[in-house]
């Protein structure tokens, strides 16, 4: 990868839910898509509920728990919005820099293994690819798995490139 790819991260680097994080949830895996979220037209009908419940709650049989509720979520869900985009970008830059860091590690194994391998063959020191053995095989796991998937193929017979027999 190329240093022109990649830029330095700007952001301040910290997100602070603490006031708020005794309201924070961890859902299970899967059991997001269970939940509803807000509709458009949300902020609208809490602001028709602002003058509708003072004035015609108790007659709707609405509990004043309920609206108190609903002005402790609308809060909540602002401090956890304040927050959103600076933490979406900082897990993007973990993200990012994690995957950056791992780039840049195998281009180093790589290299010290090419340097070892080249200098066993070179300087005929075959101790040397002993003492680098696990790097050796480190560095081969891709290329060892890429060729037996390349020989898996070369037995399959061809797909699709058959003629179906006369008179069928």
């Amino acid at each position: 990868m190329s240093e022109n790819s990649v830029g330095k991260y700007t952001g301040n680097g910290v997100v602070d839910a603490s006031p708020f994080k005794h309201k924070l949830v961890d859902v299970k895996h899967g059991e997001m898509s269970k939940l509803k979220r807000s509709k458009p037209g949300c902020e609208g009908v809490i602001a028709d509920l602002a003058t509708a419940i003072p004035a015609h709650g108790s007659e709707a049989r609405i509990h004043a728990d309920w609206y108190a509720e609903i002005l402790e979520i609308k809060n909540i869900l602002g401090e956890i919005r304040a927050q959103r985009p600076e933490a979406d970008k900082l897990a993007e830059v973990l993200r990012e820099s994690e995957a950056y860091y791992e780039d840049k590690l195998e281009a180093l194994i790589s290299r010290i293994g090419k340097a070892v391998v080249d200098t066993a063959k070179e300087e005929n020191k075959p101790g040397l690819l002993a003492t680098f053995e696990s790097t050796l095989q480190y560095r081969a796991q891709y290329a060892e798995k890429s060729a037996a998937t390349r020989r898996k193929n070369q037995q399959k017979p061809p797909t699709g490139t058959e003629e179906p027999p006369k008179g069928a």
